[in-house]
C-alpha cells in the first residue's frame, strides 16, 4: 500500500490533471460564442448604417451619409475582430475576410451618392435665369406697347430671340448634368455586398433612385417654367405687344422700312463674301436672312389690306426661302476658296528640294538610282493632293450651279440676287486660279522618276560615268552595269515572257501555256547565267588594277569604292551561278509576275479610282496580323467598297477573298473612331476621305463598306517596251 505523502501527490496530480481537462473542454463553446456575438454586432452596425442612409432623400445636407460612414467603420473594428477569432468557421472567415473589399466598394458607392446629393440643386439657377429673362422679356415688351413705339417690331423679336439662346444654351447644360447625374446613379447601384451587407446594398439602390427620381421631376418643371423664353418671337407678352403694335399704319411701316434695310444689308454682305479673309460675310449674310425671316412673321401676323404689306407677306418668302438654300453651297463655296492657295509654293519647294538632291549627288553614279525613286517619293503625296483636288473641283461647279438658283428678284431682291450670282462665280473663280496655278506649278514634281530635272540628271550621269574619268572608270562602270543585267530581267525579257506566257496559238497534243513560261525561263536562265562566267573571268583582270589604286594616297578613296561595287556584284554572280539559287525573288517568272502584277495593281487602282492607299504605290495598313494592306477602299455617293486585285486563278481568288474576309473587319473598325470627331491620318486619306465615309458609308453612326474581289488575267495587257 503506497504512504500517505506519495498518495496526497498522486490525487493533487490528478485532481490538476481533471480541472485542466474541463477548461479545455469548455472553451470551445466560449469561442463559439464569441464568434456569433462579434458577427451579431457587424450586423447590427450595418443594419444602423441602412437606416442611417434612409434619411439622406430628406436630408437637408449629407450628415445621413457621414453617420452611415461612421457605422461601416465601427463594423469595420468588429469584422477585424472576428479575423481573430475565426479559425477554421467558414462563415466567420468568409464575413471577416471580405470585409476590406466590400467597404471599399461602399466607399466608393458612398462618394457617388455624395456627389449626387450635391447635384440635385443643380437646376434652381436655371429656373431663376428663366425668371430673369422671361421678367426682362415681359418689361421690355410692357415698355414698347405703353410707349406705343413701333421700334419694338424689330427690337422685340431680337430680344427674343437672344433670350432663347441664352436659356437654350443653359437647358443644354442642364441636359448633360442629367446625364452625369444618371451615370453617377449608375455607378452607386454597382455596390454589391453579400451576408450582412445586404440591407444596405438594397438601401443604397433605393436612396440613389429615389434622389434621381425627385430631381427628374424638378427637371421637368424647370423645363416647363423655362417654356414662355423658349418660344422666343412667340413668347406669350411678346407676341400680344406684336400684334398690337404691328395692326397700326405705323407699325406696319417701321417693319417695311426695317425688312428694306436689311435686305440693302444682305445685298452688300454677299457682296463682299469673295472677298473676304474667312467667313464673317457668310455669318452676316446668314444673320440678316434670319432677321428677314422675323420681320416677315411679324409684318404677317396681322391681316391688312395695304398693297405694300399684301406685296411683301406674298412675295418675299419666297425670296428668305430660295437664298436659304443658295447660302449654303455658298459657304461651301466660300469654305474651299482658298484650299488651293499654299499648294503652288509646296510644289516648288518640293522641286527645289530634287533639285538640291541633284546638285548634291554631284557625279555620283548611285543618283542613276537612287534620284528616280526620291523623285517618286516627293511625287507620291502631291498627286494624292492633286486627285482630291480635282474632286474637290468637281463638288465645287456643282456647288455654283446650286448658289446661283436663287431666281426671286422683287424690288430690293434684285441687288440680292446680282450680288449673291456674282460673287458665287467670283468665289468659285478663285478656287479655280488656283487649281489652275496648283497644276502648272506640280506638272514637273507629278512625273516623279520621268520628270525633266530627274531625266536631264540620270541622263547626264550615265554619260559621266561612260565617258569621264580614264579607262578604269569606265571600265569598272561597264562591268557593273552589265553584272547587274545578268540576273534582273530587262523590258525585252519581260516581253519575251510575256509572248511564251500569253501569246501563243496553242494546238491540241502541245504543252501548255504554264509549261510554255516555264522552258522560256528556264532559256532566259540558261542565258543569263551564261554571261556570268565570262564577267567573273574579267573581273580577275580588273582587279590588281582596282588594287594598284587604293595603294596610292591620292586615288585609295577613288580605289576602295570601285571595289566596293565589284565585290557587291561580284558576290551576287557567284550565287546565282548555282541553279538552284534561282528561286523566290530570283526566279524569272517570279521577276515577271511580280513586276508585272506591280503594273498591274497601278493601273487597277488608277481605273477604279481609289482614294486609300492615296497612291497608286502607296500602303494604307489596318489592324494587324497577315492581311493589313487593302488594295482598294473607295467612299463616294452610291459607293462604299474595299476592293482587292488579284491574277484570275483559283488559288488568287481564295487568297483575295481571305484578305477581304480581315478586310471587312478592320476598315470599318479603323475609321468607326473617327466617325463622332478627329480624323485619319494621310496615309489613310486625312480629313477629306473621312468627310466622305461620314457622308457615303455611315448609317445611325455604323460605318459599313462593301467587298469586291476584281481579278486581271495576266495576259489581259500585253507587256511591251515603250
Amino acid at each position: 500500500m503506497a504512504s500517505t505523502p506519495a498518495l496526497a501527490r498522486t490525487l493533487t496530480w490528478a485532481t490538476a490533471v481533471l480541472a485542466l481537462a474541463l477548461v479545455c473542454r469548455a472553451g470551445t463553446p466560449a469561442r463559439a460564442d464569441e464568434k456569433s456575438d462579434l458577427i451579431r454586432k457587424i450586423e447590427d452596425l450595418l443594419e444602423d448604417a441602412a437606416d442611417a442612409l434612409e434619411r439622406l432623400p430628406g436630408d437637408s445636407g449629407t450628415d445621413a451619409l457621414g453617420n452611415a460612414d461612421r457605422y461601416v467603420r465601427d463594423a469595420r473594428s468588429q469584422a477585424d475582430n472576428l479575423a481573430r477569432v475565426a479559425g477554421d468557421d467558414s462563415t466567420a472567415r468568409r464575413i471577416a475576410e471580405g470585409f476590406r473589399d466590400t467597404q471599399d466598394d461602399w466607399n466608393d458607392a458612398s462618394g457617388y451618392l455624395r456627389l449626387l446629393k450635391g447635384g440635385l440643386k443643380r437646376h434652381e439657377q436655371t429656373v431663376k435665369l428663366c425668371a430673369d429673362k422671361d421678367k426682362e422679356l415681359t418689361a421690355k415688351a410692357e415698355a414698347y406697347r405703353a410707349a406705343d413705339d413701333p421700334d419694338g417690331l424689330t427690337e422685340l423679336p431680337r430680344l427674343a430671340t437672344a433670350a432663347r439662346e441664352v436659356v437654350e444654351r443653359e437647358l443644354g447644360e442642364l441636359a448633360r448634368h442629367d446625364d452625369r447625374l444618371e451615370d453617377v446613379v449608375d455607378d452607386a447601384d454597382d455596390f454589391r455586398g453579400d451576408g450582412p451587407w445586404g440591407d444596405l446594398v438594397s438601401m443604397v439602390d433605393r436612396v440613389a433612385d429615389q434622389m434621381y427620381g425627385q430631381w427628374q421631376r424638378d427637371l421637368e418643371q424647370t423645363r416647363r417654367s423655362c417654356e414662355p423664353v423658349m418660344r422666343g418671337p412667340e413668347h406669350p407678352v411678346v407676341r400680344e405687344t406684336l400684334s398690337r403694335l404691328g395692326s397700326s399704319a405705323g407699325g406696319r411701316k417701321a417693319i417695311i422700312e426695317q425688312l428694306r434695310n436689311d435686305a440693302r444689308a444682305l445685298a452688300s454682305a454677299l457682296a463682299n463674301v469673295s472677298e473676304d479673309s474667312g467667313m464673317s460675310s457668310v455669318e452676316r449674310a446668314k444673320g440678316l436672312l434670319d432677321n428677314l425671316d422675323r420681320g416677315l412673321q411679324n409684318l404677317a401676323r396681322n391681316a391688312t389690306t395695304d398693297k405694300e404689306t399684301k406685296l411683301i407677306i406674298e412675295k418675299w418668302p419666297e425670296g428668305v426661302r430660295q437664298l436659304r438654300e443658295a447660302m449654303d453651297d455658298l459657304e461651301d463655296l466660300k469654305r474651299h476658296q482658298r484650299d488651293m492657295d499654299p499648294l503652288p509654293e509646296r510644289c516648288r519647294q518640293k522641286e527645289a528640294e530634287l533639285r538640291d538632291a541633284v546638285s548634291r549627288n554631284g557625279d555620283d553614279p548611285d543618283g542613276i538610282d537612287e534620284l528616280p525613286k526620291l523623285a517618286e517619293a516627293l511625287a507620291a503625296p502631291v498627286r494624292a493632293g492633286m486627285a482630291k483636288a480635282d474632286e474637290r473641283l468637281r463638288e465645287n461647279e456643282s456647288d455654283l450651279g446650286r448658289a446661283k438658283a436663287l431666281s426671286f428678284s422683287e424690288a430690293e431682291w434684285s441687288a440680292i440676287r446680282d450680288a449673291g450670282q456674282r460673287d458665287a462665280d467670283e468665289t468659285h473663280r478663285t478656287f479655280v486660279d488656283g487649281h489652275r496655278k496648283t497644276t502648272e506649278a506640280c506638272a514637273e514634281i507629278m512625273l516623279g522618276g520621268n520628270g525633266k530635272i530627274v531625266n536631264e540628271a540620270v541622263s547626264r550621269l550615265r554619260s559621266r560615268a561612260a565617258e569621264t574619268g580614264d579607262s578604269l572608270d569606265r571600265e569598272v562602270a561597264r562591268w557593273v552595269e552589265a553584272a547587274r543585267a545578268t540576273y534582273i530581267l530587262d523590258c525585252r525579257s519581260m516581253e519575251t515572257l510575256w509572248q511564251a506566257y500569253c501569246g501563243t496559238d496553242f494546238e491540241p497534243g502541245e504543252d501548255g501555256e504554264d509549261e510554255r513560261a516555264r522552258q522560256t525561263a528556264a532559256s532566259l536562265q540558261s542565258e543569263m547565267q551564261g554571261k556570268m562566267g565570262p564577267l567573273l573571268r574579267e573581273l580577275e583582270a580588273l582587279r590588281p588594277r582596282i588594287l594598284e589604286l587604293i595603294k596610292k594616297r591620292q586615288t585609295k578613296t577613288r580605289g576602295e569604292s570601285l571595289l566596293a561595287d565589284v565585290k557587291k556584284e561580284e558576290g551576287r554572280l557567284s550565287r546565282l551561278q548555282d541553279r538552284g539559287v534561282w528561286r523566290g525573288q530570283n526566279n524569272p517568272l517570279t521577276q515577271y509576275a511580280n513586276r508585272y502584277g506591280e503594273e498591274r495593281h497601278q493601273a487597277e487602282w488608277s481605273s477604279h479610282g481609289c482614294q486609300v492607299p492615296t497612291s497608286s504605290t502607296g500602303v494604307a495598313v489596318f489592324g494587324s496580323g497577315e492581311h493589313t494592306k487593302p488594295d482598294c477602299i473607295i467612299a463616294r455617293s452610291g459607293k462604299c467598297e474595299i476592293i482587292e486585285f488579284k491574277p484570275d486563278s483559283p488559288e488568287a481568288r481564295r487568297i483575295g477573298e481571305q484578305q477581304l474576309d480581315a478586310y471587312e473587319r478592320a476598315v470599318p473598325t479603323y475609321y468607326a473612331q473617327f466617325v463622332q470627331k478627329g480624323e485619319p491620318d494621310s496615309a489613310h486619306g486625312g480629313r477629306e476621305f473621312m468627310e466622305a465615309v461620314r457622308a457615303h458609308c455611315t448609317q445611325a453612326g455604323v460605318v459599313r463598306f462593301g467587298r469586291r474581289l476584281v481579278p486581271y488575267r495576266m495576259c489581259d495587257k500585253q507587256y511591251t517596251c515603250e
